[in-house]
Parts: C-alpha cells; structure tokens; sequence
C-alpha cells in the first residue's frame, strides 16, 4: 500500500533521477521523506522543506544503512552505481556489480532490522538474456518470464547483479512486503546529460542542442554509437512514476516491466532529438561509429507490459516526441547555465564547451584522464561585507580557467577539472539563490558538486576530509584543498603535477601515486601550503587525507611531511597566492592540531611504510634531519654555507633559520635568496627573544627525527650532513650526539685566556671522551626529536646562554635511559668552527652571564651537586660584606679598621687566584698547554695567563650573582654542579684541590697584608 502522510518513506539515491522525481511526487502527496545519497542535492533542486530529510552518506557503510532505516516505513531502493552505456561496460563490471550488490546487502538486513513494513527494489531491463535481443530486424517483446528462457545471460555484470538481487529478496524471510518494478530506458528532466552516464535520449538531445547553438554554415557531423538500426523502447519519467505508485498500491510482489512498448531505432531517436531542439536536420550528417571501444548495447530491447497493465492497471500515456521536447527544453536549460560565462575567454570556453557536447564519453572507473578535485569550502564569514566572498571568488574562478584553459577547457582535453563546494549550512547569504555554483558556471566550471556541511565554524579540515572522500569516492584521480582567497598564477600547473608524480614514481620506486606534490605559495614562501595527493594517498588511508586530529592548521604539513620520510614530497615552481590566512591571519581562530608530528605523523607513517610493503615495495625509509640555527647576527656569508650542505640521497635535511634580531637589515636578502626553497625555514621573531625561545620555536617547526642545533656564527665542515647522518645510522638509539665545536688558533692575549679559563672545555669534549657524554654545547648538537619526551630549553636562564644547553642534554638522556635507550655519544667528524666573540675583542660580559645561568642548575639537579671550599667570588662577596660593615662602622664610630680588612679580603682573592692559575699553567700543568694552538708567547702568554684568572673568576662571580637573584643563598657557599655528572669523579677531586690551595693561598697572602 502507499505509505499514509505520517508514515516515513526513505528513497536510496533520492537525489538521483528517478528518485529525485519519485521524492518530489511523494512531497507533493504530502509525505515524509528521507532521502539518502552521495549528492548533497538532485538536479532538480528541490526546495528544503520541514518533510524532507536529507541524509548524506554512502550505503556501502554500514553505519550509515543503519542510520537511515531508523523509524522508516517504507524503502525505496533506487541507490546504485549505473548510467548509459558509456558507464556499464565490461571494463567496469566487476567495480559495478561490487558495490550495487554491497549496499543492497548492508541495507536489507537494516531494514529488517528497524521492522521496515515494505521494500521496493529497482532492477532493470538488463536482467534480461542478450540472446533474445540480438536481432535489430524485428522488435523484441520482453515479458517478465523471459528471464528464464535459455540460454540464461543477463546484459553484463550490472544485469546480474539485478537479477541476483531479485532472486535474494524472493528467497529472503523478513515480513517486509517487497516490490521489484524492471525499469527500462527512463527518461526525463534531472537525468544525467552530460558525464558519461547518460542514456540516449538524453545523449541525443545534447548533441542536437549544441550542434544548434554552434550554427556552423556548413553541415555538421552527429555522432551516433553503431549504425543506428539498434531499437529500444523510451519510457517518460512522469508514468515511471506513476507506476511506481500504482506498484506500491497493489500486492504484486513478482517482478513487473515499468517501460514502455513503442521501439523506435536509434537512427529515429536522433532524427526526434534535432526536431525537439529546433535544429534542421539538413544541417547535420549521421557519422556512425561502431569501433570496439564505443559500446551499443543489445541490437533490440522493448517492453511487453501486459503484465503490468493486468495487475497495476498501469500503461504509458507519454508520446515519445512530447517527453524529448519537455527534456530538450530541460537539457537546455541546463546548458544554458553552462553557457553563462563571463571574461575574457568567455567564446573560447563557449565553443570549447559546444563543441565537446558532440562526442559522448565512455567512463573508465579504473583509467580516463586524470581528474583533478579542487576542495573548495567557501564562507561569507569573516569579512566586513558579505560580498567579499564572492568577489574574491570570482577572482579565484578566473584565476583557475585561465591557468587550466589549454589542459582542461581544449577541445580534446588531457585532464579533468571538477570542483567540490563546501557551504556552512546556516551560511544564508550563500544558500541563496545558489550563488557558489552561478559563479562557478558563469566562469565556465560545469563539473560542480555542492555540499551543505554541519560541522562547527572554521573546522575546515573537517570541510576538506569530507570534500576529499566524496571526490575519491567519484573516482577523482588528484586532490587539492583551495580557498575562495586563491589565486593560481602559473598556466600549465595540471601537466606539471602530473609529471611529477610519474617522475617522483621513476627516481624514488614507488607506486604512481605514492607522494605529496605542492603549490609554491607567493605569500608563505618554503611553505608547503597548498599540497596535492593523488588518489594512491586516499586508498591508502582508505578515503581519509588527513587525520581527525587536524582541525584547520597543521594538515598541509603533515601530508608533506609524511611522504618525505620517503623521499616522495617536493614542492614545484607552479605559483599561487594565498590572499588570506597563510602566514597572515585567517577569518577563523586558528586551531593547531597539538603533538602532530610525534604519534600522528609516525601513524601515518607506519600505515604508508607497511601498503608499500604490501605492495612488494621495499623502499627504505630516509633519515630525516632538521637543522635548527637561532640567528642574531645573520652573517649572510655564513648562512650561505650551510644552505649550501649537501646530503646524502638517503637523507632528507630542512633548515630552520630562526631569526631573533627583527631590525636586521640582511633579513631581506636572505628571504630573497632562500625564501622559496621548500627545504628552508625562515621565521622572524617579532622581538629579541634569546636564543632558547628561538631554538623551542624551531623545535615546534621541526618535523624530523633528528635535529641538528646550530649556532649561527659557526663555519661548518662541508661534510657536516654526510658525517651526522653516519653517526646516527651508526647509533639510532642515541638519545644525540654531541658534534666538535673548535676554535681558530687563539692568537690574541684575549682568546687565549679564554681557552685557559677553562670555560670553553666541553666545546670540543666529543673528542676528548669516548662515550655517554654529560652534555653538549648546542653550538653543534645533534638530538633525537621525534619522541614526544617534552623536553624544551627552558626559559628561565638568560637570554644570552648559560646552563640551558646543559639541562637540556640532561632532560633528553633522562628521557631516552628510561625507554631503554642510551644518552650522548660523540660525533668528532661532525665538525664545525666557532669564531672567537666579537673577533677577540675583550668582553667579560658573556662569561659573567652563563654563570648567572649555569648556577641555576644546582638547585634543579641536586643529585648532581657536591661541596667545595670557597670559590673567588664567593670570597669576593665576603669580603664586600666585611667592607659594607667597615663602611657603617666607619661612619658610625670613626674606626676604618673593619672596612679596610674588606679591601684587603677582596685583593687578596683577586691576587690568590691569579697567581694560583699561573702556578697551575706555567708549572703544575704546563703540559696541558702543550698542544694548545697559539702565537702567543713569552710575557703575553704569561699576560693571559694571568687573564684567564679574571675570566674564571667573572664567570663564578656571575654565578654567585644569579644565585642571590634566584634567592637561593641556602647554596652558598660552597655549594657546586658537577659539569661532568657523575662520569668522572677524579674532575671533581681536581676541583677541589684547586679550591683549597687557592684558599689556603688567599688566607697567606691575607695574613701577610695584615
């Protein structure tokens, strides 16, 4: 019976030709309606209303079968994967019958499931023998019961796919009451006209209309498949109709031809089709084509409807010649729309568009030319005047046909073009009268699919997973998420993508496919922004191009990222111009998707690595190193050269070049130089945030495995990389490595005195021990990245260094001993030169400052701490004290006597320490200095020698300095971090023998002064 007005009616493939005519009649009935299918909207454009439902989603998921039979009374079942013959071949068979017969088989036991009252099915006439119409002599009348007669062979894989089908729901034992109507050749307005799954009426109406609008003055050819004498029988959509509604009234559940009986040849329904569209058939010449590729189907198909006229007292009152003239006018319409282009290429693309309307396609769902999906979610949000969006859309579109015109829009195209709209569903001003796709098609763009979206504002990842899957599920061959902000510079840019992913497939052995190809964006130059996968990259995620955890930022990256582990991501000189967002800010709150680069991408990672495998690939993947270079001075000559490094082909390497100086008037160049490099990161900080800020930045930039820390005034061995990447192979479970940092002969008193002080002596201490080193100097260190450990260099130490390098390297090892793996091993050949600071110009301040910074570790590493004597400043600080009191006494008694023994205190410190450090470097350890690079001699090298003191002491003084800073008197005095933790217990013994004859010397000298 007809479902009563209150009972839920759910048509599969409601948006589709048949279905979007059946909900409509059903509306018109004041039913209610729920429709399920792929398309967002029917071509008929019918009007939401509070009785429709519209459920978007495919019925090959099972959850979604579940979902729309829910309170469901009766099931239209018209959902299937079908067209012309230009889509039911034999080259698509398998594909066909594949996914026709999984959704019926996920929804039937739904719909038993949520108690479904009736099922009505739709099969087809190509359920029929091919025996039987193999003749185009006489008309062949198909009763219901031929299916049996033999020889039994049904028109291709789609034919039995209907009839086992049919033969399912006999056998099935549900209380559903089922209706199978076999409908032969509908036609009608809404139908597919122009894609390659039209039937023939419609086929023939296109042809005729643009051979029409084309008017050519000499006689035009009209394409028609085979020779014409092939005959079928023309149903008009509004009795298909209405024999679906006398169906569902009566308790026929035996199959039943919904056709009519009136044949006509092929030859005859082209003769119609010019007469509908008002074209002179005088003007057109019949080419025939009957090669092998351009499939006719069966010589002779016609329904007999004696059965259907008996139990549905049902019959059709159409003529054939009323229902083309009603489609022709349809048709037109449709291309009229097409047609409404604007700009200067509009008579181009016109004929262009007119003159491909004469050839039918035949649709390969394995092969045909690449299609490329432009993901375009559009928003009127976010800017000051609604019609800004469409503005910039508008540019966007014109900027997309004139830089397709020659690869899409050619008479004889190497690619496909279709963009998939994304509207926010309470985006009002858009919805309106359509007006994405008007701007759209007025550009020339026919291949547009539209979807209406729920999910929360600025989710646009969301947007683009949802835009992705329904391109890959049409068969789209290369996806790119754009922006109605874009604008495409460069023609040309398909052909170049396309190459390049053949080209990447060749160099690196992977499957076409396999990679990552980005856009050079103009405004994020380096950036991989606007990236391109190809549909090998949505089968291997199974439809998902990036994870849920990405929200609206971070996705393009990833996809970059994740083909670089093999080699398989590159960005091509192909231009556009992100005129919002980007590096800029977007009309949306930014969301970072936190900690992608750790277990996201490793996933993603681990899920490509093992599909190659599956697939017999045994690609490696390749080591991955970051280069992270806080950069103040932005000494361009240097820079140069490490950009210059080269790597290993088994190794990836980016640059990360952090810039902490904003005023630098090199910044310019450097952007210029090395701006669009995809391996070249160039950030600026916005003020001068020290080197630790600059280095956790990069670190959040890094992608890597591995990163390498570089300072930015260090001359690097050009092979640096190649030496890095063999240490790492050499040790992948190194927590990093620590590479040597040396300087140039000290040849000046000054930087002599710097390396007698001592405070350079872990600079090259990678070939001064052999294993598990305590730390590195982030001059040249290498540390392991990609564990999310959340080790970072932590901000309290000062800006200009000191003792974060160092808690750093302790934080990692800590991190990497407690997962099994092993601390900082010694990288000698990675090898780099430091300059002496500022030429060798004598500066205290810098050595004053990392002690101000290394004292902070004491109180965070107390397991790394021990007690010594009295060290100068601590002395120093005493003896100011006793000063400060002598002062006060002084002033208050009239007796100078304390504030004198101050003095004193403090001189004898200075003097104990100089003449302790020159007994230690031109005695007791001479032989330390043996084979100390250096010019200096005779007085000068004593002169340093008697510097180095004061160095030393400058750097315990800022020590003690920071401590009473922090608060943390409690240490002093005496209280000392172990530089070497734990490693090397005779150093700290050394120490202390240096603390105790330095004070037993301060106390002589400051007994003999007294």
């Amino acid at each position: 019976m007809i479902p009563a007005t209150d009972d839920l009616i759910l048509v599969t493939g409601g948006n589709g030709f048949i279905g979007s005519h059946l909900v409509q009649r059903f509306l018109a009935r004041d039913n209610r309606v729920r429709v399920v299918d792929i398309a967002a909207k029917s071509s008929l454009e019918i009007e939401p209303c509070p009785r429709l439902e519209i459920l978007v989603g495919s019925l090959l998921e099972k959850r979604v079968c579940f979902a729309a039979v829910k309170g469901v009374h009766t099931v239209l079942h018209l959902a299937a994967n079908m067209g012309g013959m230009g889509a039911i071949h034999c080259d698509n068979d398998f594909k066909i019958y594949e996914e026709n017969h999984n959704m019926t088989l996920n929804l039937l036991p739904a719909a038993a499931a949520a108690g479904v009252k009736q099922f009505l099915y739709a099969s087809s006439a190509c359920v029929y023998p091919e025996s039987l119409q193999d003749s185009s002599e006489n008309d062949v009348s198909l009763r219901e019961g031929d299916v049996w007669k033999n020889p039994l062979g049904t028109q291709g894989l789609y034919g039995l796919e209907k009839l086992t089908t049919e033969m399912l729901l006999a056998q099935q034992k549900s209380p559903m009451t089922v209706f199978i109507p076999r409908f032969h050749n509908v036609y009608g307005p809404g139908g597919a006209w122009n894609n390659g799954r039209e039937k023939a009426p419609a086929a023939m109406l296109r042809k005729a209309i643009a051979t029409k609008l084309l008017d050519s003055t000499s006689p035009s050819p009209f394409e028609i498949w085979g020779d014409g004498k092939q005959r079928r029988s023309f149903l008009w959509i509004g009795d298909c109709v209405d024999a679906v509604l006398r169906l569902l009234a009566s308790d026929c559940s035996d199959p039943v031809n919904v056709g009519s009986a009136a044949a006509v040849s092929i030859e005859t329904l082209a003769e119609i089709a010019l007469k509908s569209a008002g074209t002179n058939a005088e003007r057109v010449r019949f080419e025939y084509d009957g090669s092998d590729d351009k499939l006719v189907g069966v010589q002779s198909r016609n329904s007999n409807n004696e059965f259907s006229k008996q139990v549905l007292n049902w019959e059709p009152k159409t003529p054939l010649e009323v229902g083309m003239r009603h489609t022709g006018e349809w048709i037109e319409s449709q291309m009229g729309k097409v047609l409404d282009i604007r700009g200067v290429e509009a008579a181009r693309l016109k004929e262009s568009f007119l003159t491909r309307c004469l050839k039918s396609k035949i649709i390969n769902f394995s092969s045909g030319e690449p299609i490329f999906a432009i993901l375009l979610p559009v928003t009127s949000r976010g800017s000051s005047n609604e019609n800004d969006c469409l503005a910039n859309l508008a540019s966007f579109c014109a900027s997309l046909v004139r830089t397709t015109l020659d690869e899409v829009f050619s008479n004889d195209p190497p690619f496909r073009l279709r963009v998939y709209v994304a509207i926010d569903e309470d985006d009002k001003f858009l919805l309106e009268g359509n007006k994405v796709e008007t701007i759209l098609r007025q550009h020339g763009i026919p291949e547009v699919d539209t979807s209406i979206c729920s999910f929360p504002r600025g989710h646009v990842c969301s947007l683009w997973r949802h835009l992705a899957r329904r391109a890959w599920e049409d068969g789209c061959t290369y996806f790119t998420l754009m922006g109605d902000d874009v604008i495409l510079e460069d023609a040309g840019w398909m052909g170049r993508f396309h190459a390049t992913f053949a080209e990447m497939a060749h160099a690196q052995g992977v499957p076409l496919g396999f990679g990552c190809v980005a856009f050079t964006d103009s405004t994020f130059g380096g950036m991989p922004t606007f990236p391109i996968v190809h549909r090998t990259h949505m089968d291997i995620f199974n439809g998902t191009v990036v994870p849920e955890e990405f929200v609206n930022q971070d996705g393009d990256p990833y996809l970059f990222q994740l083909y670089r582990r093999f080699g398989s991501s590159t960005m091509i000189e192909s231009k556009l111009r992100n005129l919002v967002g980007g590096s800029n800010d977007a009309r949306y709150e930014k969301i970072h998707a936190p900690r992608w680069t750790f277990k996201t991408l490793s996933d993603g990672v681990s899920t490509a690595e093992n599909w190659l495998r599956k697939q017999g690939n045994s690609v490696e993947q390749k080591l991955t190193l970051d280069v992270i270079i806080p950069c103040y001075r932005v000494h361009l000559d240097l820079l140069r050269r490490v950009l210059a490094l080269e790597s290993s082909p088994t190794c990836s390497v980016s640059i990360i070049v952090i810039i902490d100086n904003p005023q630098s008037s090199n910044i310019a160049e450097l952007q210029k130089e090395y701006g669009s490099r995809p391996d070249v990161r160039i950030r600026v900080n916005s003020l001068n945030m020290g080197a630790s800020f600059s280095r956790n930045r990069g670190l959040a930039e890094a992608t890597a495995k591995w990163v390498l820390f570089l300072d930015d005034d260090v001359q690097v061995d050009k092979h640096l990389l190649l030496e890095a990447e063999h240490v790492i192979r050499s040790h992948p479970k190194a927590a990093g490595f620590v590479g040597l940092s040396e300087f140039p002969p000290a040849n000046g008193i000054f930087s002599a005195a710097i390396h007698l002080s001592g405070v350079t002596w872990f600079w090259d201490i990678a070939k001064k021990l052999e294993s598990d080193l305590p730390w590195g100097v982030t001059a040249n260190l290498i540390s392991r990245r990609d564990v999310a450990d959340d080790v970072k260099f932590d901000l309290s130490f000062p800006k200009t260094g000191g003792g974060e390098d160092i808690d750093f390297c302790r934080q990692k090892r800590a991190a990497s001993i407690a997962v099994g793996n092993c601390g900082f091993l010694p990288a000698p050949r990675v090898r780099v030169i430091h300059p002496w600071w500022s030429n060798g110009k004598r500066s205290y301040w810098r050595f004053y400052m990392w002690g101000q910074g290394d004292g902070g570790l004491i109180r965070k590493y107390p397991g790394l701490t021990y007690r010594d004597f009295p060290n100068s400043a601590e002395l120093f600080l005493g003896g100011i004290i006793v000063t400060a009191i002598g002062v006060v006494s002084g002033f208050a008694k009239g007796s100078w006597g304390i504030f004198y023994l101050g003095l004193k205190c403090c001189v004898a410190v200075i003097v104990a320490n100089i003449a302790h450090d020159s007994y230690r470097h031109l005695w007791r350890d001479v032989d330390r200095t043996l084979f100390f690079e250096t010019e200096v001699v005779g007085v000068r090298w004593a002169t340093a020698v008697m510097e180095s003191a004061l160095l030393r002491m400058a750097s315990e003084g800022g020590r003690v300095v920071g401590i009473l800073k922090r608060g943390e008197i409690s240490l002093l005095p005496g209280k000392r971090f172990d530089w070497f933790a734990g490693t090397m217990p005779g150093a700290i013994n050394e120490e202390r023998r240096n603390s105790f004859q330095r004070i037993c010397l301060f106390l002589f000298i400051l007994t003999i002064v007294l």
